[in-house]
C-alpha cells in the first residue's frame, strides 16, 4: 500500500536542545517509529507530512537541518572562547563574534561572566569592548528573520530586556 504520509522530526532549536534532537531535527522518515526515542525535555515532535507536500518539505528539512548545524557549531565557538578568554582575549572575542552572529543567548553571557568575573573586572576595557560587541549582537539578532516573525511588541520587549541584562552583566 502507498503510504500518504511521511514523518519530520522537529525540535526547538537553542541553546538548551540536546545534541541528539539537534542531530535528528529536519529528518525525514517513512515511519514514526524510524526515530529514536529520546528521554530529554527538549521541545521537539514527529511531525506528518503529505507526500505531495515532499518536495516543499525537503527544501524546509535542507534549511532545518543547517539551523542545527549551525546551532552545533555556536556551541562549540562559545566553548572554546569560553576556554580561552583569559589566555588569548583578542581570539576569544573573534571566536565570540563568529557564535554570536548563529546567534547568542543570555544564559551564555552569564555563564560567561560567572566564570571568569575576575579576570573581566581586572581587564576593563577588554570587558567594555565584549559589552559594546553583545550589544550591537544582541540587538542584530532581532532583526533576523526568525525573529522578526514574533509579534512586534514581543520581539521589542525580549530586545530590550536582553540589552538591560547585558548591560548590567558588563557595565
Amino acid at each position: 500500500m502507498f503510504r500518504r504520509v511521511v514523518y519530520q522530526y522537529y525540535t526547538n532549536v537553542n541553546y538548551l536542545t540536546c545534541e541528539q534532537c539537534l542531530a535528528l531535527h529536519g529528518l525525514i522518515r517513512r515511519k514514526p517509529e524510524a526515530f529514536p526515542r529520546i528521554d530529554h525535555d527538549c521541545a521537539s515532535s514527529i511531525l506528518p507530512i503529505l507526500r505531495k507536500e515532499l518536495r516543499q518539505s525537503r527544501e524546509k528539512s535542507r534549511r532545518m537541518r543547517l539551523r542545527a548545524q549551525g546551532e552545533l557549531a555556536r556551541r562549540s565557538l562559545f566553548e572554546r572562547a569560553l576556554s580561552i578568554l583569559p589566555i588569548e582575549p583578542d581570539e576569544s572575542l573573534e571566536l565570540l563574534a563568529r557564535a554570536a552572529s548563529i546567534d547568542l543567548y543570555i544564559p551564555d553571557i552569564e555563564r560567561l561572566v560567572q566564570t571568569h568575573d575576575g579576570f573581566l573586572r581586572s581587564h576593563p576595557d577588554l570587558r567594555d569592548r565584549l559589552r559594546r560587541q553583545w550589544l550591537k549582537a544582541y540587538s542584530d539578532k532581532f532583526g533576523w528573520r526568525r525573529y522578526e516573525l514574533l509579534p512586534e511588541v514581543m520581539r521589542l520587549q525580549r530586545e530590550k530586556a536582553g540589552l538591560a541584562r547585558i548591560q548590567e552583566l558588563l557595565g
